[in-house]
C-alpha cells in the first residue's frame, strides 16, 4: 500500500491575507465588514454590496465574520447585529446562503467561526445549512 507523505495542514486564507484579496477588500469596506488594517468590524450593507457587479458578497460577509471571531471582536449574543446593518441585509445574506447550493462546502475558518459563536447544534458544513444560524427569530 502506498503511504501518503506527511504534511502540515494549511488553513484557508481569508480575503485579507493575500495581496489580491486586499485589493478586493478595499472596494468592499465602504459597505462595512472587517477592516484588516484597524482590526475592527462595521455592520455590512449586504443589499448595497450585492448590487455591485462581481462583488464577492458571500465571501466578504463570511471572511469578515471569521476575521472578527478570530480576533475576539464578536459577542456570541449579538453577532448578528454586529455583522449586518439591517434586517433586510440579514435576509439578503440568508438568501445568498440558500442559493449557494448544498454541494458547496463551507471552508474551515468560516465553519470554526460559526461553531465558536455557539452554533454547534446546526449543520454548518454547507451554506444552506449555515443559513439557519442567521435566523433573526
Amino acid at each position: 500500500m502506498a503511504m501518503v507523505n506527511a504534511y502540515i495542514p494549511q488553513p484557508t486564507q481569508l480575503m485579507f491575507e493575500t495581496d489580491e484579496g486586499q485589493r478586493v477588500a478595499s472596494g468592499c469596506i465602504e459597505f462595512g465588514g472587517w477592516n484588516h488594517r484597524e482590526k475592527s468590524l462595521a455592520p455590512i450593507h449586504v443589499e448595497a454590496l450585492s448590487r455591485m457587479p462581481g462583488a464577492p458578497a458571500l465571501t466578504w460577509v463570511l471572511d469578515s465574520l471569521a476575521a472578527a471571531a478570530e480576533a475576539g471582536r464578536l459577542d456570541a449574543d449579538r453577532y448578528i447585529e454586529q455583522l449586518f446593518a439591517s434586517k433586510s441585509d440579514l435576509r439578503d445574506f440568508r438568501l445568498m446562503l440558500r442559493d449557494a447550493g448544498a454541494d458547496a462546502w463551507v471552508n474551515d475558518r468560516h465553519h470554526n467561526a460559526v461553531r465558536k459563536l455557539g452554533n454547534a447544534e446546526f449543520d454548518v458544513s454547507t451554506y444552506p445549512g449555515m443559513a439557519n444560524i442567521f435566523d433573526p427569530a
